[in-house]
């Protein structure tokens, strides 16, 4: 809206007071919404947003702002003869609209056939164009809750950056007490900078009201069945507790009755093993099956004496007998030979020596195949200079452009995802961040690019990829590298 119009409007205001005031509830006269926005609009110069409880609410109230813009003409004695236009763009804001969309129908109802970047803020670009034809700008916003945190931000800024440069643009906005409430959520990058206007009452809401404040999440259980629930753990834990002190209880019974006919039984199983395994003597001499023998009899009898007397605490300790013992044992057998050393022939030594160096060979030759066949990782990605090589190639290219990310992290799982679709990527700068855009090959003519998009995944046709000169990734790379 123009200074005009705010001048018109403020003097239909005060001339006609009865038709701009409303009673409210408490009894004050409070001004209405329309005046509220004009008079926010002339003297705080910010971004309007208004929000009511339902769509009739604000819809209604965004119809009449834009009657009130066609009817309402400036007069000279306000205005030079330079912005006795006013130029005002309408948009109906969607959840399926996305930020590119909504800026390119911004900017081609403001400035008709003007080239623009509609990646580019419309902070700097609508500002540049306002500069350019020295016109007033109005921009009207339906249903603003379906709005970015982006596009509000940015609309936001537009306002700021015109009252500094003393250029007449309004934005106001119309949508659910939701937009405000994602506001909040982001409040230190609004303000001073947005007007928030409720619409049943047209009184300016802080950011900070508790009416337009995310309510915390409460709990879906009420006190009487939290408690039924601990009372109910409470008593499952007394249950397991005491199942396990049964089960404890009828181990150590039948550990306790059960320990002599163990302990006689462990010992009738060992003994033996003792004088038959772990000396390991030949039978075949007669003396040794003697010796055998009487060992039997005696650990026999030591256990019968044990049974019949109750005595529990008997304990034969059994240990594995040395080396040393062993051959003391072989020797004193008759039965058994010495063993005399031979010394090795020269043949034999040379084939062990060649059985040696065969097996560490092979053991070479695996370790070398292992390292040859580990895998090799191929970058999917180039830099900045096969765009400069391929511009001077295709004076008239076009890519087609996939999506861009601001993030490494979503960058990497990205380009790990589609390794083999073989993307290009660049750099450029997107509000002061640096900003990875993934790209086709440059294609000679915009043909040839729109016949790559039909072959695209489908995953990726989703994100609606579009065309783009080479010229214009240019000027991007240029831009960023400066």
């Amino acid at each position: 809206m123009s200074a005009a119009v705010n001048s018109s409007l403020a003097y239909q205001s005060t001339a006609t007071l009865g038709e701009s005031e409303s009673m409210l509830a408490t009894g004050d006269v409070g001004i209405s919404v329309t005046s509220r926005i004009d008079y926010n609009l002339r003297f705080t110069k910010q971004a309007v947003l208004v929000v009511g409880n339902n769509t009739e609410q604000y819809s209604q109230l965004a119809s009449q702002f834009l009657v009130n813009l066609s009817t309402v003409k400036p007069t000279a004695n306000h205005l030079d003869s330079q912005n006795n236009q006013i130029n005002v763009a309408f948009i109906s804001a969607s959840s399926k609209l996305n930020d590119i969309q909504i800026r390119c129908r911004l900017i081609e109802q403001l400035f008709v056939k003007a080239l623009f970047d509609p990646e580019e803020s419309l902070a700097i670009s609508i500002f540049r164009f306002a500069k350019q034809h020295s016109e007033a700008i109005s921009i009207v916003v339906d249903h603003a809750h379906a709005l970015s945190l982006q596009i509000n931000y940015e609309l936001c800024q537009l306002v700021a950056l015109a009252k500094k440069h003393q250029l007449s643009i309004n934005v106001v906005l119309f949508g659910l007490t939701e937009a405000a409430q994602q506001l909040t959520i982001n409040k230190s990058l609004f303000k001073n900078k947005l007007v928030v206007i409720e619409a049943e009452t047209g009184q300016v809401i802080s950011l900070d009201d508790k009416r337009i404040s995310l309510n915390k999440e409460t709990s879906p259980l009420s006190v009487w069945q939290k408690m039924s629930l601990f009372g109910a753990m409470l008593l499952l834990a007394a249950v397991l507790v005491w199942v396990y002190s049964l089960i404890a209880e009828e181990v150590s019974e039948q550990t306790f009755t059960g320990e002599p006919e163990r302990l006689v039984n462990s010992l009738t199983n060992t003994v033996p093993s003792v004088s038959e395994n772990a000396l390991t003597v030949p039978v075949n001499n007669p003396e040794n099956l003697a010796l055998i023998a009487e060992q039997k009899k005696n650990n026999s009898d030591l256990l019968a004496t044990a049974s019949e007397e109750g005595n529990t605490s008997l304990y034969i300790e059994t240990r594995q007998a040395t080396s040393e013992e062993i051959n003391q044992v072989l020797l004193a057998s008759s039965g058994v030979n010495s063993v005399n050393s031979v010394a090795a022939d020269a043949g034999d030594v040379l084939e062990a020596l060649v059985r040696a160096d065969t097996t560490v060979n092979t053991n070479n030759e695996e370790k070398t195949s292992s390292r040859a066949v580990k895998p090799t990782i191929q970058k999917s990605i180039t830099s900045n200079l096969y765009y400069q090589t391929q511009a001077k190639q295709y004076k008239n290219g076009y890519v087609v452009q996939i999506t861009g990310f601001s993030d490494d992290k979503l960058l990497k799982v990205f380009l790990s995802d589609y390794a083999k679709e073989g993307f290009y990527s660049y750099e450029r700068q997107l509000n002061n961040q640096k900003f990875t855009v993934i790209t086709t090959q440059v294609f000679a003519d915009k043909v040839a690019a729109k016949a790559a998009i039909e072959l695209l995944p489908v995953e990726l046709l989703d994100r609606k990829p579009w065309l783009k000169s080479i010229s214009s990734v240019i000027k991007e790379i240029n831009t960023f590298t400066r």
